[in-house]
């Protein structure tokens, strides 16, 4: 895999963790930061805002089977709310986010994919001829089977707006195009708060996920491992997973990193994110990681996934639009 061109932008995140960054960056950087989508960022004082009353429940995190403890590390105030970080694995600069989705984004979220009949067979991300990126010795369903569905893209769509807005028919698609702009412009937002140059134009689609029970998505990375798999050559450089249900520890649906041998049980509203890339912005192998199945319950999730570089969307974007 050729190097890609925004190597600095990885190196920046590397020299400290995701909260311990957001803590560093004066306030007119981050208003900055934020200035390209409608979600904006605000560095907050922990020891006025971290305190016992107002900390949130502490994660259910297990590394090695045992049940592990982080202290919150750094607190920011984006698109209005107020979000904690954990740190949990320097290497891959896996942090715990707490409070960055409503449970009323979410359910809106999957109401939009029914209304469309918008969810299929989550598909295996294919490169090149188009053959998947199963790992040796599985079986294409025993690695994935869950149903996915590809959320409008707001780099795609907000040019049309005028035109959807003009068709009463379009009312779903901008209620859509209007959700996943705003969250999009957050996510674009946290990661200004620790000093990078990212906007909206660096992330793919959003992809919603459901899991029913004994449904699973097996070891794999999010990485490119060729550009063939990409869509303009980027490297997907960290995934931020927001967890739209709550299953307690008994019901599975962690999200495993074996490598690590971490799992993180998910809680509505909260998410992790992760560095798919090393310091030098190759593909790290040990951000392997896993969905593993509910035993009872259905999980949802939002898989959004950060790239080295801003899309470029002038000639069109068709070959953009997946779920894989």
């Amino acid at each position: 895999l050729a190097r890609q061109p925004r190597v600095e932008m990885i190196a920046l995140l590397f020299a400290c963790s995701l909260a311990e960054a957001a803590s560093k960056i004066p306030a007119s950087k981050v208003a900055a930061g934020g200035s390209a989508g409608a979600a904006t960022a605000e560095s907050l004082d922990s020891s006025s805002h971290c305190d016992e009353a107002s900390e949130p429940p502490m994660p259910l995190v297990r590394q090695g089977g045992e049940l592990v403890n982080r202290e919150v590390s750094n607190t920011i105030e984006i698109d209005g709310r107020t979000m904690h970080f954990r740190d949990l694995h320097e290497e891959l600069q896996l942090t715990y986010v707490h409070n960055f989705v409503s449970a009323d984004e979410i359910e809106a979220l999957v109401r939009m994919a029914d209304a469309r009949q918008g969810w299929a067979r989550s598909p295996l991300k294919t490169q090149g001829k188009g053959e998947s990126l199963n790992v040796a010795g599985t079986k294409k369903d025993d690695r994935r089977n869950s149903s996915s569905c590809p959320m409008i893209w707001p780099l795609v769509y907000a040019s049309r707006r005028a035109e959807l807005e003009g068709n009463p028919a379009a009312a779903g698609i901008i209620d859509e195009l209007d959700l996943t702009t705003n969250l999009s412009a957050r996510v674009a937002s946290m990661f200004a708060a620790t000093g990078l140059d990212i906007s909206a134009d660096y992330i793919e689609p959003l992809q919603l996920v459901r899991y029913k029970s004994s449904e699973l998505f097996g070891p794999h990375h999010d990485y490119h491992a060729t550009s063939e798999s990409s869509v303009q050559g980027e490297q997907r450089a960290f995934t931020f997973l927001l967890f739209g249900a709550t299953l307690a520890p008994e019901q599975g649906g962690e999200t495993h990193f074996p490598e690590l041998d971490i799992a993180i049980s998910p809680r509505m509203g909260d998410g992790l994110v992760w560095a798919n890339v090393d310091a030098a912005g190759e593909p790290n192998p040990r951000s392997l990681h896993q969905g593993r199945p509910p035993a009872d319950g259905e999980k949802i999730a939002v898989n959004v996934w950060v790239a080295d570089r801003a899309f470029d969307v002038s000639n069109g974007m068709e070959r953009a639009v997946r779920a894989g």
